[in-house]
């Protein structure tokens, strides 16, 4: 439910930007305060649920989804109260993707964190996926496509509210555990985690975020038909995308799929760019294909390695930690339109591609020293 709600406005962006009179700073900027919700939850999350139990944070955080559904409505005609419901599902994603995946690992047991790490990912990117579907039918085939899909999402989260209060508390509460920011990374795993896990997680959102909240916004003007279908045809794509993680993670281990996973990014941008650099808008499909299959890769790889790492008394803030990394990501449609302002958008992307390409080189370093010790 979280990651569904969290994409229901998303095909939406090129009616806001139209609806509002925005320029592609402030389309995007709907985008990326999400990002900021992300990063102020999981700040004080982690910490949360190692004191108080998963149940307490995750609850009535899902019941905020829906709230947040609601607030986006009334968002349709007025720019900030938009930006206020982004905000709130920023919030709700950083805490229930954060503390839920320790949930996770810890309803699963020990030696399963392979198996948590695919479960956590398919679920998450199922819903995301979703999301963009619905939007775009409700957009296509219906009245009203800025009310309704909002209000069908805060009607299913408040169902399914029920089923998760049933859902056993994993966590003994420790009223030790200071609430404050902390990492939660053990002090014999830093090396592990600096090296690998760290250089890789802003890439898990930053793939996906460049081909849902992006491309489809750049290319608008060279879409024949529908820019709303093809919008929500991208963050499908993205999020289906990537569901290859579990054969691919199966089959390589975690460490190499985070090399595979950057190699597939790469690949997705370029598809990209010769989209935008051509006008071919079609080539966004598989370039969105691409780079949630990236996404999905890296994700699973990284929530596997970090179950290996992880000691039961600081699970959830270091996935949350993990989280804290990786959402920065959600940042990089802004960060390309920032710098194309100077540099024009090809400029920006080759520049991001040059970034990948670098980031792609110490993701394959790090994992065969690993390998090698």
């Amino acid at each position: 439910m979280v990651g569904w709600g969290t994409n229901v406005a998303t095909p939406f962006l090129v009616l806001y930007k139209e609806r509002l009179a925005l320029g592609d700073s402030a389309t995007v900027g709907i985008f990326v305060v999400y990002v900021a919700g992300i990063l102020s939850a999981l700040l004080v999350a982690g910490p949360l649920s190692d004191r108080l139990g998963r149940r307490p944070i995750v609850l009535p955080f899902v019941a905020l989804s829906g709230l947040s559904s609601l607030v986006l409505i009334a968002g349709r005609d007025e720019y900030l109260l938009l930006l206020l419901g982004r905000f709130m599902l920023g919030a709700v994603s950083g805490a229930v993707l954060g503390v839920g995946s320790a949930w996770m690992l810890e309803l699963l047991g020990p030696g399963r964190e392979l198996t948590a790490a695919i479960t956590t990912t398919v679920v998450t990117y199922l819903g995301f996926g979703f999301g963009p579907v619905i939007s775009a039918l409700y957009e296509h085939f219906f009245a009203s496509p800025l009310v309704v899909p909002f209000v069908v999402h805060a009607a299913v989260t408040a169902a399914i509210l029920p089923f998760v209060v049933r859902v056993p508390e994993t966590s003994v509460p420790d009223p030790s555990v200071a609430l404050r920011v902390q990492f939660g990374v053990p002090p014999r795993s830093r090396r592990a985690f600096l090296m690998i896990v760290v250089p890789a997680a802003i890439w898990v959102f930053a793939f996906p975020s460049t081909a849902f909240a992006l491309f489809p916004v750049l290319l608008s003007d060279s879409i024949d038909g529908s820019p709303v279908l093809v919008a929500g045809a991208s963050g499908a794509l993205t999020s289906w995308g990537a569901f290859v993680a579990r054969p691919l993670v199966n089959r390589v281990g975690a460490r190499r799929a985070l090399t595979v996973g950057m190699l597939m990014g790469l690949c997705g941008y370029v598809f990209g760019i010769v989209a935008f650099g051509t006008g071919a808008w079609p080539l966004l499909l598989p370039g969105a294909v691409a780079l949630g299959a990236a996404s999905g890769t890296i994700a699973t790889g990284c929530l596997t390695i970090l179950g290996e790492l992880a000691d039961d008394s600081s699970r959830g803030r270091l996935t949350s930690t993990f989280y804290l990394l990786a959402y920065p990501g959600m940042a990089m449609p802004l960060f390309v339109t920032t710098l194309g302002s100077w540099t024009g958008i090809t400029g920006a992307l080759l520049v991001v591609t040059v970034l990948c390409v670098i980031a792609t080189a110490l993701a394959t370093r790090a994992s065969s020293i690993q390998a090698a010790t």
